[in-house]
């Protein structure tokens, strides 16, 4: 296909760029630098911490989670990342990398205000607020500013990437494409994308960086890892982090630690003559790109220069290129039939329908064809939990019974597709299945106390021995 003729000629245009790369010592660091940033006056908080809530000074309505590297002090300079969570619970992305905002000596500040649902204005005043709040009180060093985001988060933070000049670079996980869209986007950041390859915003994700992003000046890239639409393992963010060190020593912004990169590198270098020794060309030559992004102009990489313009004259490579593009059309095309399905076909069609599915999954050789069905089996989950959703808010208590069946065929171990279940069970007054559905949930993760106690469909069975018991099986998951 054509995008992929023009990416391989723009991606050997950067090889070029990176041949004649200089390789000079950075001599200041960003705290060495001028700065327009003030200081001091700044407020001391507690530092090596998780710090769950942080109220804006000049709102009260809007608050963040915090962690601050033990290493924070008001007198130095120190880098941000801002993380959306679709969910507007700041605290996890903040809980789950604190270790890499120590490790990278970052502030890491997570939105509790943000989240799905919100509209493009809403959510460009609430990051306004955070970023206001956050510079005036501690020591910020606005030119390494970063956004973080999942799922919904994710297209936030790269739709406010794309407009706001102060930000350096964004990682997105879970989705790609910005909330909003800009007749003249910025092209002068960073951009690292994140996803699992079971996640069903994958193809999104390859689109979007091969496609969308190609002959684009924004430095770009994306990690996948094994898994579903979720927050990626600490070991795979410290990748994406580690590629933003890597820009900022190539922009100057920190000094170049040549024997820090140099750990990283070599074993990539023995890594990537395994791969050719068992001639695993596509895998070689997915490695090999993946290597020049992110070392061009730190270190010399003749080797990976050579090796993967070899390989663009290779035929297998050629034959998985041309198989990852047909694969593209192949799932969205399944994933329109099945949206269809949702209106047209009755549980007893889903029942023997899935039933396929899940047999291909398992006697299925070709691993590509197994990860679209899977991705597919995780795209319907989303759509039943919409389906569902939508139903209940406009009290349709069939059809949200019936998207909610379907819900659970399809994600089986999916916590909100029982507790979506119960709720239903609960407006029917059916106490056995209500609380039959939430121990379903107990047992597949779920440990959100708050939201029970507080969800007023469960009321009726206040004062019954079923909800007494739930109650403190759920407080003694969460001890």
């Amino acid at each position: 296909m054509q995008f992929r003729i023009l990416y391989s000629i723009l991606f050997s245009l950067l090889i070029l760029q990176a041949c004649s790369s200089g390789n000079d010592k950075i001599k200041n660091t960003a705290d060495d630098l001028p700065q327009k940033d003030s200081i001091l006056p700044k407020e001391k908080f507690a530092t090596g911490q998780l710090i769950e809530k942080v109220v804006c000074q000049h709102d009260a309505s809007q608050n963040y989670s915090m962690y601050l590297p033990s290493t924070y002090s008001t007198e130095k300079l120190y880098p941000v990342i801002y993380a959306f969570d679709a969910h507007g619970n700041g605290k996890i992305p903040v809980s789950i990398y604190k270790e890499l905002a120590e490790k990278y000596g970052f502030i890491l500040i997570g939105s509790n205000n943000s989240k799905n649902g919100n509209s493009w204005e809403e959510s460009t005043i609430i990051s306004e607020k955070l970023f206001e709040d956050v510079q005036s009180r501690l020591s910020i060093n606005t030119k390494r500013t970063y956004l973080l985001g999942f799922s919904g988060g994710a297209r936030v933070a790269n739709g406010i990437a794309i407009t706001n000049g102060g930000i350096t670079g964004v990682i997105c996980c879970g989705a790609a494409l910005p909330a909003t869209n800009s007749d003249h986007p910025r092209t002068d950041y960073f951009f690292i994308g994140i996803v699992g390859t079971e996640d069903f915003n994958y193809t999104e994700f390859r689109k979007y960086h091969k496609v969308d992003l190609a002959g684009k000046k924004i430095k770009h890239t994306l990690i996948t890892f094994d898994g579903k639409h979720e927050w990626p393992p600490v070991e795979t963010m410290d990748e994406a982090w580690w590629w933003l060190e890597l820009n900022e020593m190539r922009m100057n912004l920190v000094s170049k630690n040549d024997s820090l990169v140099a750990q990283h590198f070599q074993p990539l270098l023995k890594k990537m003559k395994e791969l050719q020794t068992k001639k695993q060309a596509f895998e070689a030559y997915n490695f090999c790109r993946q290597t020049i992004n992110f070392y061009d102009g730190l270190v010399d990489l003749t080797y990976f220069i050579e090796a993967y313009k070899a390989l663009q004259t290779n035929e297998e490579v050629d034959r998985q290129l041309k198989l990852e593009e047909a694969s593209w059309d192949k799932e969205e095309k399944l994933k329109q039939y099945y949206t269809e399905a949702f209106q047209q076909q009755n549980f007893a069609w889903w029942k023997k329908e899935i039933a396929v599915v899940n047999k291909k999954i398992k006697t299925e050789k070709d691993k590509n064809n197994v990860l679209i069905l899977k991705r597919t089996l995780n795209y319907l989950s989303l759509v039943a939990y919409m389906q569902a959703s939508g139903a209940l808010k406009q009290n349709a208590i069939a059809a949200a019974e019936q998207f909610c069946k379907i819900y659970v065929l399809v994600d089986p171990t999916n916590t909100e597709a029982y507790y979506l279940t119960a709720s239903i069970n609960a407006l029917q007054g059916n106490s056995e299945e209500t609380f039959k559905n939430l121990s379903n949930a107990i047992k597949n993760g779920y440990a959100d106390i708050k939201r029970f106690e507080n969800d007023t469909v469960f009321y009726r069975f206040k004062n019954t021995a079923a909800y007494s018991d739930f109650d403190a099986a759920l407080k003694a998951k969460m001890k």
